[in-house]
């Protein structure tokens, strides 16, 4: 995939967690972690069941989103899980999503995963758009998932 022109996707670092948690925080569908759990994403290292990356996209050096992959192996199978995509509202529509997941796709493939699988609101639409044209179907729901407000959940996956 070609990146926007001024857009870099890289490996999150220490540096970045700040940034990170400040446009986590301002955005109602990010998971809301802790500054530990963020640093965690930077130490997946060794061969660990359960893994964490975590991305970066910067648009002229200053961060635009950022994405958070959880690659879990169980009973000698590797799954992947998109566990956090955010981009800066004023940036949306641009390609920065996009971006950022084709590179956890990418990076799922490349840890031996099988399959990527996400859950997102039922009403963001336009996520559910960008990951249907990324490959992922709706394989089923889980209704009331969402508090504050009420929302379902659509539990997607592409076969990697």
């Amino acid at each position: 995939m070609r990146l926007p022109d001024g857009l870099v996707i890289r490996r999150m670092a220490a540096d970045d967690v700040d940034a990170v948690l400040e446009l986590e925080r301002g955005s109602e569908g990010a998971p809301h972690w802790t500054r530990a759990e963020y640093l965690a994403c930077l130490e997946a290292a060794g061969d660990s069941a359960l893994r964490r990356f975590g991305f970066v996209a910067l648009a002229d050096g200053v961060l635009a989103g950022f994405a958070v992959v959880r690659r879990v192996a169980a009973l000698g199978e590797s799954e992947a899980e998109l566990e956090s995509i955010v981009v800066v509202a004023a940036l949306r529509g641009r390609g920065i999503g996009a971006g950022l997941l084709a590179v956890s796709m990418d990076l799922a493939r490349v840890e031996g995963a099988g399959r990527l699988d996400l859950e997102v609101r039922a009403s963001n639409l336009a996520a559910i758009r960008l990951y249907a044209r990324a490959g992922l179907v709706e394989i089923g729901r889980r209704r009331g998932y969402y508090r504050s407000p009420e929302d379902d959940a659509v539990l997607m996956q592409v076969k990697l």
